[in-house]
Order: C-alpha cells, then structure tokens, then sequence
C-alpha cells in the first residue's frame, strides 16, 4: 500500500493547532523512567512540528487505569512530562482537562488519554471532543496504530486533517522489507509463550521467509503436536491440531535440543528424552549452534519473541546466544516486541541492529497484513476514500 500522501512531509503545518498522538507507555519506578527511549524515538517529530508552530497538544496512555476515575499517581504522565521537558529544553506543561487543552496555544501534553470515557471503545463524543482541539491529527503512536480507540481511530472521523509522524514513517520504511520487497534469503525467529497468539503471524511470515526458527513456549505445542513428552511444560493443548500443521510448512524449523528443569539444576536435553518432571525453559546450546546457518546465510532477519525464560539468568543463554550471532551477522536485522528489545538490550547489543521497532503486537499485526487499523484510515481520508 502506498502511505505517501499521508507523510507528514505533505502537509503544512504553519500556525496550525496540532494533535499528536504518541505512545509514553514506559516503565517507571515511582517518578522514574527505567527507559525513556520511545520518548528519545518521537523528538525528531515534535522538533519538526514546533519549528512549523508552537501550538502542539500531545496525547499519550499509560498502563491501565479505570476510565472517567480519579487517576492514581502510577499513571499519571507527570514523570514523562518533566522528562520530555529535558529531551526537548522546554517546558511541556501537563493539563488534565479537555477544556484546559483546547484553550491552550503552547506545548502541552493532556493527562493520561485512557483515563477519559470513550477512549477504549472508540466513542463518538470524546473522538469529536479530541478532534475539536486542533487542526490537524499526527499519529506517531506505532505501537497503539492496530488500536480503533478515540485517540488512534476515531478522531480522525472529524479532525480537518491527518498523517503520519515521522516514527511511523520509519516503521512503515522497515516493516516493507519484510512484507514487500525483503531482501532474500529472509530467516524468520518467532518466540513467546502462546501460539494462539502468534498463529496468524506465523502463516503470513511462511509466505515471505525462506526458514522461519518457531522456538520459546510456542515450541512446546508443536513438540506435543509430535507425540513428544514435554514433561510439566507450558504448552496450548487446544491447539495441537494447528501446531501439527505449522509444522508441516517446509520452512519451519523447531529446537532439537532444550534447556530442561525439574525443580533443581537446569541440563540441556534432547526434546525426544525428556522426563515426566521436566519444563522446557530455553533453547539448548546444540540447537544455537545448528541454528547459526541460517543466520550466516540470512540477508533479512526479523525476530519477535525471546526463546526461553530469558529473564532468569539460568534459562538465558539460548536467547541471548542467537541474540548475539544475529547482531554479529551481516544481514539486515528487525526486531520487535518489548521482551525482543530488552534480550538485545541486557547483551548490550541494540547498536548493532538495523532497526528496532517500537510496537509488540502491531509489529505482528503489520507483517500479517501489510497495514493498521489507525495507518488504513488516515491514508483513506488522503486518498479521499
């Protein structure tokens, strides 16, 4: 699809009222950001919006609060509002009303946007209350786009106009090389712990990679899809009839060798002599080893997903092994999902990936077809559909 008419470099933004839509979801400790990276990534568009007009009113969430409560201090965007503040050296004052944004004509950022009523169901009255605050909508919330909610969707209804922000540009410019034009041959990595979640992903990435390594919990449904025993293992038994046929793609590649626990010592096994006792927690050495042809061979590498409980020292090393090789390799390297980000992250590896994308399940979404909810409808009103 052709997003063109929608970059932000075809709209004049001179003296307009602009609404930008960014995703702060972030982790703090009390009034601390462990990580402000996604608000590092959405600078170079507030930067390009305040050079065209002063009058930027900046919509994010935070977790989960309850919708028209009182909110409470841990999702409050109060934090991200002074760090914001010292990213851009000026002052982002926090309002909490519709009213109070609206009559504003300096850089402001509204209190957590799922604290207002209608935002989760995408109602009418706050999306024409959202699109009454500006003139033009900038979505840059990559992250949310797969999200038909008030503040991604439907005020693009009734706003004037509406683009993209330069992050999604950059999303969009990555996520084409998977879908559209990847260069061949492309290694597909696919982990995490539910395969009812990554079933769609999973036959759309089997049209596009040459080999596609389905490895974490996701595995374990396959393994039992075999007649494998997988011991205490954390696996989908509904799902074992569209394991087997994963399975049956050519292109699907499975760990032959796991790191195993049965309470004590972890050991690495052959997934043909597991125990009644034992749990499947990571990757086995052996199976890195094997899957390194794939990476040498690889011009395109796209990974969503770690292989193992990656966050226990113990159950690492599987993830962070073909973390490694895959930083070290010479192809075109993509990366999704939080859990991804932060493997490469804890091996000091981030610099070496080509890009790394801010969303986790619009990330699968777009590479399972090819668009997003809040991209589609924003390039149909450029399209005058």
């Amino acid at each position: 699809m052709n997003f063109e008419k929608s970059f932000l470099s075809s709209k004049n933004l001179d003296d307009k009222a602009v609404v930008l839509r960014v995703d702060y979801n972030v982790p703090l400790e009390g009034e601390t950001l462990l990580d402000d990276e996604r608000l590092v990534r959405s600078i170079p568009t507030i930067e390009h919006i305040l050079s065209k007009t002063n009058n930027l009113k900046i919509l994010s969430h935070l977790g989960r609060p309850e919708e028209g409560e009182v909110i409470a201090s841990e999702f409050s965007l109060a934090p991200i509002a002074k760090r914001l503040s010292e990213l851009l050296d000026k002052e982002v004052t926090l309002v909490k009303s519709l009213e109070e944004l609206k009559e504003s004509k300096n850089l402001c950022m509204l209190e957590n946007i799922r604290s207002f009523e209608g935002e989760k169901n995408n109602e009418d009255e706050l999306s024409v209350a959202l699109s009454q605050l500006g003139d033009i909508f900038i979505m840059d919330a990559f992250g949310t786009a797969h999200r038909k909610q008030a503040s991604t969707f439907g005020i693009v209804n009734y706003i004037e106009e509406a683009c993209f922000g330069l992050l999604i540009e950059q999303e969009i410019d990555a996520l084409k090389k998977i879908v559209i034009s990847p260069e061949k041959p492309l290694l597909g990595i696919i982990g995490g712990s539910k395969i009812s979640t990554k079933i769609n992903v999973i036959e759309s990435l089997t049209n596009h990679c040459d080999w596609l390594i389905v490895g974490g919990a996701l595995a374990n449904t396959c393994y039992a899809a075999q007649g494998k025993n997988i011991g205490k293992s954390l696996f989908e038994p509904s799902y074992l009839e569209v394991a087997k046929k994963i399975i049956e793609h050519p292109q699907i590649v499975i760990p032959t060798f796991v790191v195993t626990s049965n309470g004590s010592e972890a050991r690495e096994k052959s997934v043909n002599e597991l125990s009644d006792e034992d749990v499947i927690l990571d990757v086995g050495q052996q199976s890195v080893e094997a899957f390194s042809q794939y990476i040498d061979e690889a011009n395109t590498i796209v990974w969503n997903g770690p292989l193992g409980k990656f966050e226990d020292d113990r159950f690492s090393k599987g993830t962070e092994g073909i973390a490694k090789k895959v930083a070290e390799s010479n192809a075109m390297t993509i990366i999704g999902g939080g859990e991804t980000l932060a493997a490469f992250s804890k091996i000091k590896m981030m610099d070496s990936v080509d890009y790394a994308s801010t969303g986790g399940g619009a990330f699968l979404e777009y590479i399972e077809l090819g668009s997003l909810p809040s991209l589609e409808i924003i390039n149909q009103k450029n399209l005058g559909a």
